[in-house]
């Protein structure tokens, strides 16, 4: 594989990736549900799903809100069913924030829609491509978050310290 570095510049790779997060979202028209929820309801159903249980601070710094937004997004998802509050088992004090059945079953529809999405992928692209650009993105996401470039003052938010 040649990379031609003089065509990978910041525009380009932006470019990139912007296409494929905007042509991926199309993706989600595959479920109504999914249709239906805001951008940040369905990161957010995704990220408990995925990541387990989370309390309202954690949700909060990962998508860089404040607790107050994050609660009403909690809030409208649990009216919704798909999100439940409960207490922590270690400190009773914090609230943990968790799938109901309803978000359990949303979840594994998703899934089923993204396998054979990723089924496809793989009969066009292959495994070993797959595993290479997997690859490229696990590395990306340790570099940003690593080196805090989402909190940098250059090009993301003011840096809070």
């Amino acid at each position: 594989m040649t990379v031609r570095t003089k065509e990978l510049g910041p525009d380009k790779i932006l470019e990139a990736v912007f296409d494929l997060v905007r042509n991926f979202t199309k993706f989600f028209s595959l479920n109504v549900e999914a249709e239906e929820m805001k951008t940040i309801e369905l990161y957010i159903l995704l990220f408990v799903a995925l990541k387990g249980p989370q309390s309202m601070s954690s949700l909060a710094k990962e998508y860089s809100m404040t607790k107050s937004n994050v609660t009403v997004l909690v809030d409208d998802m649990e009216s919704k069913g798909y999100l439940a509050r409960i207490r922590s088992e270690e400190d009773r004090r914090v609230i943990m924030i968790t799938l109901t059945e309803r978000g359990k079953a949303f979840f594994e529809s998703f899934l089923k829609n993204f396998s054979r999405l990723i089924s496809t992928f793989i009969r066009k692209v292959g495994a070993e491509d797959l595993a290479i650009i997997t690859d490229g993105f696990e590395r990306i996401t340790r570099i940003v978050i690593d080196e805090e470039l989402v909190s940098s003052d250059e090009g993301g938010k003011p840096d809070k310290s």
